[in-house]
């Protein structure tokens, strides 16, 4: 706050409770601007004064109580104290721990210098958080330098220190100007309106091609040959020209090629250039004709070919051998080092690798989110994910604290594992998560039981644009022990609400953090 004892948004969102809500995304962004809006005592300032601070906590505390249980309460004078205290320390906290982070750089830490090198301070641990997550880059941070003091000055005192630190905190100020917000979203409004009237006609158009061409019945044609008679008029070959081929739609039919390994073959296939990965030239569709017939070879042909066919094999699941011998070793290390399960303790560098070997697994064409996305719909039916699931690996920075996703384990306890069971039928969509809680030193084992709803939908991407599908959670009751507790104000368990699924197959399932893309969850069937 200033001395008027104000305070503006911005110190508002730096308050530690506040700002880990909105990381994790209990609170979100514009929950907590409407009740800004709601108690802001001057537009013109956009400060609220000691009354507004207490309502804003107030309101960001109802949304946190139980339905049917909430009850006004009137804000005693010690509250109103305590939170004028905070206020008026607020205005001196930044620079008094901005000072602190100083005296630490200096050399030596024993105040024999009252200045600090570029060396240093780009060593300091916020600089190189920022830089290594990639959101201060080594130009804009030697700008800052230059730009806080004197040409020529390689020292930094303090003064020039606590300058730099304001003009990296206007690096992260958002522009929340609503009119510019309305004039995006109108934008991407009728962009969307725009693209789905123009699939519809394109859908229109392709049904009248194909009720207009006919069907190619003759068999064993050469590929090239056959190419020009399914080919469109810009002598391409996409979806609807294939179900003009008779041969292949009789594989189908009969059960000898499913349409999943058809869909596998076409999106190994190189496009068409400027077809969107829709259409193949004469050159990709030879090359799929040929990939077909491989798989109609003589049994003869197949015996003297099954050495081969095995290694091809081994090869085509070797990053996925890879990724889960990685994680058991990173298991047995653990358990030897007396760390927690799942990775919850592992250091960076192992978590590094593990994103490493996750994100080449995820581009590999037997990931059916890959084969999904291929086909043109993207989305995985959620058919897929049912069944009882074991967590493997997380790196989620809330389940480290909480020591696992319910956060009753610590003390004379630890996380002992954790289970996920999916079930989908036509009127129910139910999940169910069972954590195990392992005594240690006398302490007593127990399960605890976290039930809720789930459903499987399809959103735009924040991050490439691109449909993504997205598993929603909505946690009803927690059960340990003899106690039943309701779940919807249970923090601890916000990383799993909203999760992206970037890869599955068979046994299988890597699902990434919906805001955070690095956070990773990996499941393997029961």
């Amino acid at each position: 706050s200033d001395d008027n004892n104000l305070m503006s948004k911005d110190q508002l969102k730096r308050i530690p409770s506040i700002s880990d809500m909105l990381a994790e995304g209990d609170l979100l962004s514009s929950e907590l601007d409407d009740m800004w809006d709601a108690v802001v005592s001057n537009k013109s300032d956009d400060k609220i004064d000691v009354d507004g601070f207490v309502q804003v906590y107030k309101d960001i505390d109802d949304l946190f109580e139980d339905e049917g249980e909430e009850e006004e309460e009137e804000v005693d004078d010690a509250t109103l104290a305590a939170v004028s205290a905070a206020l008026a320390a607020a205005s001196n906290a930044d620079e008094t721990e901005l000072a602190q982070a100083f005296d630490t750089l200096k050399d030596g830490g024993d105040g024999s210098s009252n200045t600090i090198s570029f060396t240093q301070l780009r060593q300091w641990e916020e600089i190189t958080s920022l830089v290594s997550e990639g959101m201060l880059g080594e130009d804009e941070f030697k700008s800052l330098w230059e730009s806080s003091g004197d040409d020529g000055d390689d020292n930094m005192d303090l003064e020039r220190f606590l300058k730099f630190n304001n003009a990296l905190d206007d690096l992260f100020v958002f522009d929340e100007d609503e009119e510019v917000d309305e004039e995006v979203d109108d934008e991407i409004s009728s962009d969307m309106v725009e693209e789905d009237e123009e699939e519809t006609e394109e859908e229109e158009e392709v049904e009248v091609q194909q009720q207009q061409l006919p069907v190619i019945t003759e068999t064993d044609l050469p590929p090239a040959v056959l190419f020009s008679q399914l080919a469109n008029e810009n002598y391409l070959v996409g979806e609807a020209e294939l179900k003009r081929w008779g041969e292949l739609q009789d594989m189908i039919s009969e059960g000898d090629l499913s349409q999943e390994e058809l869909d596998v073959l076409v999106g190994r296939v190189e496009k068409a250039p400027g077809t969107d990965g829709m259409y193949v030239n004469e050159e990709g569709f030879c090359k799929l004709a040929e990939a077909i017939d491989d798989l109609f070879e003589d049994v003869d042909d197949e015996a003297a070919d099954e050495p081969e066919q095995q290694q091809q094999d081994e090869d085509f699941r070797e990053l996925k051998v890879e990724l889960l011998e990685l994680l058991e070793d990173i298991d047995k290390i653990g358990e030897e080092e007396g760390r927690l399960l799942c990775g919850l303790d592992c250091n960076e560098l192992e978590q590094e690798r593990v994103l490493e070997v996750v994100g080449e697994l995820e581009r590999e064409t037997y990931n059916k989110v890959v084969a999904a996305s291929n086909t043109g719909g993207g989305a995985v039916s959620k058919d897929e994910l049912l069944g009882e699931w074991e967590l493997l690996y997380s790196s989620s920075s809330t389940m480290k604290y909480n020591e696992g996703l319910s956060g009753l384990a610590g003390g004379l306890t630890r996380f002992g594992g954790l289970k996920q069971k999916i079930i989908g039928t036509k009127y129910l969509s139910d999940v169910e998560y069972t954590e195990q809680v392992v005594g240690k030193l006398g302490g007593k084992s127990y399960e605890v039981k976290i039930t809720g709803d789930w459903e499987m939908k399809t959103e735009l991407s924040l991050f490439t644009g691109k449909p993504a599908n997205v598993m929603s959670v909505t946690p009803d009751n927690v059960v340990y022990g003899p106690r039943r507790d309701k779940a919807d104000h249970w923090k601890s368990l916000g990383p799993m609400n909203m999760l992206l699924l970037s890869y599955i197959d068979e046994d299988l399932r890597i699902m990434r953090g919906n805001t955070s893309t690095d956070t990773l969850f990996i499941w393997k069937r029961c």
